[in-house]
């Protein structure tokens, strides 16, 4: 069982709900990742791309929210496989 959503939810903790994950704590949150998380990571990462796909070329904000997302876990998994 992935405990993904339980380790971002730790990193988010005092954050401002509009705040992202500070990129200094993503080393620690991939360092947690086990199997299980990798997966999930994946499978988000998969979603992203085609929602990303999906999204009007004149919706800038929309794209840019889901590139930040994409690339939180896109890195995430790159760094939970060292």
């Amino acid at each position: 069982m992935s405990r993904l959503r339980e380790l971002l939810a730790s990193a988010k903790r005092g954050l401002e709900p509009w705040e992202p994950i500070p990129r200094a704590s993503w080393p620690a949150i991939a360092a947690a990742c086990g199997a299980a998380e990798r997966e999930e990571i994946a499978g988000r990462v998969a979603a992203l791309r085609q929602e990303l796909a999906a999204v009007e070329e004149w919706d800038g904000d929309t794209r840019d929210d889901v590139w930040r997302t994409l690339e939180l876990f896109e890195e995430l998994l790159a760094l939970s496989r060292k």
